[in-house]
C-alpha cells in the first residue's frame, strides 16, 4: 500500500489520471499485449509479418503537433497498415471523443503523402489503411455494444480509415478481447491472480517491465481507494463531533476507526479547521 512512499508522492504530484495514463502506455509497450489486441481487433487472426513501434510524435502539420499514446506499423504479406492505440479514462473528457479519433485517423492518412512508407505524388490508390483503437475505461458509461467499429469509406473494398471504440467494462463478457482488456485496465483483481491468468490463458509473457507496471497500477488504485476511505471517515468523525458535541477521540471510538488511521484523521481535521479560518 502507498503511504508516504516515493511512489505515493509521485502519484500525488501527477494526479490519478496521469498515473493511470502512464501505466497504460507502459502496458501497451509490451509486444505480447499489443500483438493480442491487434490480432483480435484489426487482423482478425490473419497472417502478418511483423509489428514495429513508430514515433508517436506527429509534426507533419506545422503548428499542429500531436502525440499519440502508441503508434504501430504492421507489415502484411503485400502491404502495411498503421495502427494507433489510445487509452482513455473518460468517454467525455470535455469534447466528443469520436471527433478526436476522426482527427487522428485523418492525420495518419495525411502524413503518408510523399513518404516512403506511404504514397508518392498523386498515387492516392497506394494509401495505406489506418486504424485508431480507443480503450475507454469509464465505468460510468452504459453501453450495449462493448466494441463499436466506424469505417470510411463504408462500401469500398478497402476501408481506408477505421476507428474502433472498445469499452472493457464486463469481466464476464463473451468477447475474448473485452475480458483480456478488462483484466489489464479495469479489474481490481490481485496482481498475482492477474499475472497468472494473463500467462496461462492469454500466453502473455511476464517481463520485468510488465510486472512492474501492473504492480504500480495496483498500488495507485490502493492509494486512491485508501484516500477516499479516509476522506469519508474524516467527514463522519466531524459530523459526529458537531451533532453530538463530543471530542474527536470519542467520535473515532464510536465509528470503530482503526488505530493506524486515527492520527491521519486528526491531522485532516486540523487542516479543515485551518482552512475554515483563512
Amino acid at each position: 500500500m502507498i503511504e508516504n512512499t516515493e511512489l505515493g508522492s509521485a502519484v500525488e504530484i501527477r494526479g490519478k489520471g496521469k498515473a493511470i495514463d502512464d501505466y497504460c502506455k507502459r502496458v501497451l509497450s509490451n509486444k505480447d499485449v499489443v500483438s493480442f489486441i491487434l490480432e483480435k481487433l484489426v487482423l482478425d487472426n490473419k497472417e502478418y509479418c511483423g509489428i514495429k513501434e513508430s514515433n508517436i510524435v506527429d509534426e507533419s502539420i506545422p503548428g499542429a503537433r500531436i502525440e499519440y499514446d502508441k503508434l504501430y506499423e504492421v507489415k502484411l504479406p503485400k502491404t502495411k497498415i498503421f495502427v494507433n492505440i489510445e487509452a482513455q479514462i473518460k468517454e467525455n473528457p470535455g469534447y466528443p471523443l469520436m471527433n478526436r479519433a476522426v482527427y487522428y485517423v485523418s492525420r495518419l492518412v495525411a502524413k503518408q503523402k510523399n513518404k516512403s512508407e506511404g504514397f508518392m505524388k498523386s498515387r492516392y490508390g497506394e494509401m495505406k489503411e489506418v486504424y485508431s483503437i480507443w480503450i475507454v475505461m469509464d465505468m460510468d458509461v452504459k453501453k450495449e455494444k462493448m466494441i463499436e467499429v466506424h469505417t470510411f469509406p463504408e462500401k469500398e473494398d478497402k476501408t481506408l480509415m477505421n476507428i474502433i471504440m472498445v469499452y472493457p467494462l464486463k469481466e464476464d463478457s463473451e468477447n475474448e478481447v473485452i475480458r483480456f482488456l478488462h483484466i489489464l485496465f479495469v479489474s481490481d483483481m490481485e496482481p498475482a491472480k492477474k499475472k497468472q491468468i494473463l500467462e496461462e490463458k492469454y500466453q502473455i509473457k511476464m517481463t520485468r517491465e510488465l510486472e512492474e507496471a501492473m504492480d504500480d497500477m495496483c498500488s495507485v488504485i490502493e492509494y486512491y481507494e485508501r484516500k477516499a476511505r479516509l476522506k469519508n471517515a474524516t467527514a463522519n468523525v466531524r459530523s459526529l463531533m458537531t451533532n453530538l458535541g463530543i471530542d474527536v477521540d470519542k467520535a473515532m471510538e464510536l465509528l470503530n476507526i482503526e488505530d493506524k488511521y486515527r492520527t491521519i484523521i486528526v491531522d485532516n481535521l486540523k487542516v479543515i479547521k485551518h482552512r475554515k479560518y483563512l
